[in-house]
């Protein structure tokens, strides 16, 4: 029994692992891809996922090159370089691996450069099919999208064309040219998601635009971050759907993955490689993995190239495999705030309470020394501030674990507005009141004085103290306005949030 605490919820046999592994460079022109699998094997890789991960091992033990598959002469087809080597390839792939999927188990392609994929995704299309009756969805990590067809392809390098082909945008013409792909091969555009994209051909741009596909840039992973865009790329997909990730190791950047055909700088960390593939696998709908495009010959003058990226590769495969006890991260939904708006409305309203605070605890402490009543409506609108501030608080601390969430700020912001709505309301009846208003007797007293008192007198004293009352309450108003006003601005801004993420 393998070790995953995952169940998993299209595999009958979830213990077991099909590997196929194919030593395939044809769809490209780098030489060196198909020693890949070879080193990835030979360091260990399914001894620790047989001995420490636990799963029984079927399929290849050995690596398949397909040499009876190449022929001698191979022109090129509608600008496809090696066409029948590559179709002819893939083919046997896809009947691979349909001999494992078809069986309930998870099935582990090691490649071999990313054409290798037109037959990992037929054979695993083929045999959901036929086990569940289900289309599987496809989760495409790469730095390029793969999905010119030969049209529209500048380099006529098949791994550039794979996922045109399994969604049928590109078909062959003659059965030597793909045309041995069926409809019973192909998956849908609607159930395709990329992320890592960094360099996407112009044409592939238009594919992608046309068809609708979804995609998740480095922009897209840079401004979301690797959590929540893995949390779009699977509620797109959906929680029913069987799912095949096809992981092209140049999604890496290269000071990860070194040693590999087409480097672009700007991908993603080993360890945002790794959550893509342990989230992939917490869903419990895996039921294929691909990992491709390692190719130990390159990046040769860099110290530890080719170790390094066979260490990558090892990681993430343990990754899709197993989701161990030390890589447990809850999967809560994180809304996207506007930081700045968020901040300014926190700073305005911890000062308003604040002075609020200041200016009633002020009042009460001259009511007691004039021993006179204190109105109820003082400590009413300290401890309304008090409310505010504490309120605040929980959204820093929320902000800091991560986890403030619209409805919180909408149920809090709701209240604490009636309660600011009173107090204003209640101020506004004492500064314009009917009769003895504090404004009247501030515009009588203080602000109407002619000549106003000056020198080192108790008048000149008791006037200066009148007017800071009079102020004082002024600044109450005024306080007290901005932020019922601000305390309304939070609910919509909570609102946008949920809208926006929804």
């Amino acid at each position: 029994m393998n070790n995953s605490l995952i169940e998993s919820k299209f595999l009958s046999h979830p213990e077991d692992l099909g590997i196929v592994a194919v030593g395939f460079s044809g769809g490209q022109g780098k030489a060196g891809v198909d020693t890949g699998p070879t080193e990835l094997i030979e360091s260990g890789l399914l001894t620790q996922v047989r001995d420490e991960l636990g799963y029984n091992l079927h399929g290849h033990t050995t690596v398949d090159q397909y040499t009876d598959l190449v022929p001698a002469d191979d022109p090129p087809h509608r600008g496809m370089k090696n066409p029948r080597a590559v179709s002819a390839v893939t083919r046997r792939i896809a009947d691979q691996v349909y001999e494992q999927a078809r069986e309930g188990r998870l099935v582990l392609t090691l490649g071999g450069d990313h054409s290798i994929a037109i037959g990992t995704l037929a054979g695993s299309a083929r045999a959901t099919r036929e086990r569940l009756g289900r289309e599987i969805a496809v989760i495409w990590v790469d730095a390029h999208a793969d999905i010119n067809t030969p049209e529209t392809s500048d380099s006529g390098n098949v791994h550039g064309m794979p996922v045109a082909f399994a969604t049928g945008l590109a078909k062959g013409d003659k059965e030597e040219f793909f045309g041995w792909l069926k409809d019973e091969h192909r998956v849908s555009v609607k159930k395709l998601v990329y992320i890592g994209l960094r360099d996407v051909d112009s044409g592939e741009k238009k594919i992608l635009r046309e068809n609708g596909i979804k995609a998740f840039s480095m922009f897209d992973i840079d401004k979301h971050g690797i959590g929540r865009v893995m949390e779009m790329a699977l509620a797109h997909i959906g929680n029913d759907t069987p799912i095949h990730l096809s992981f092209d190791v140049d999604a890496l950047d290269p000071m990860w993955a070194p040693s590999t055909g087409t480097p672009v700088r700007g991908g993603l960390t080993l360890r945002e490689g790794d959550f893509i593939c342990e989230s992939v696998h917490a869903t419990g709908s895996l039921v294929a993995v691909d990992l491709v495009e390692v190719n130990p010959r390159l990046a040769a003058d860099v110290e530890g190239a080719a170790r390094e990226t066979i260490r990558a590769g090892c990681s993430l495969v343990r990754g899709s495999l197993v989701y161990e006890e030390r890589r447990v991260i809850e999967r809560v939904h994180k809304y996207h705030w506007p930081a700045v708006q968020l901040n300014l409305w926190m700073l305005i309203m911890m000062v308003a309470s604040c002075l609020i605070i200041g200016v009633f605890a002020a009042f009460i402490d001259i009511q007691n020394t004039l021993e006179l009543p204190i109105p109820w409506y003082f400590p009413y609108y300290i401890t309304v501030s008090a409310l505010t501030v504490s309120f605040i608080l929980l959204l820093l601390w929320l902000i800091f674990r991560r986890r403030l969430l619209p409805s919180i700020v909408m149920i809090g912001g709701f209240i604490l507005f009636v309660l600011w709505l009173v107090g204003l309301v209640v101020i506004s009846i004492q500064l314009w009141g009917p009769s003895g208003s504090v404004s009247s007797n501030c515009n009588l007293w203080v602000f109407g004085a002619d000549p106003a008192p000056t020198g080192q007198t108790l008048q000149t004293l008791a006037w200066l103290e009148q007017r800071g009352i009079c102020q004082s309450w002024q600044a109450v108003f005024a306080f007290g306005l901005v932020g019922a006003i601000f305390l309304l601005w939070i609910m919509v801004m909570a609102y946008q949030v949920f809208a926006d993420d929804a």
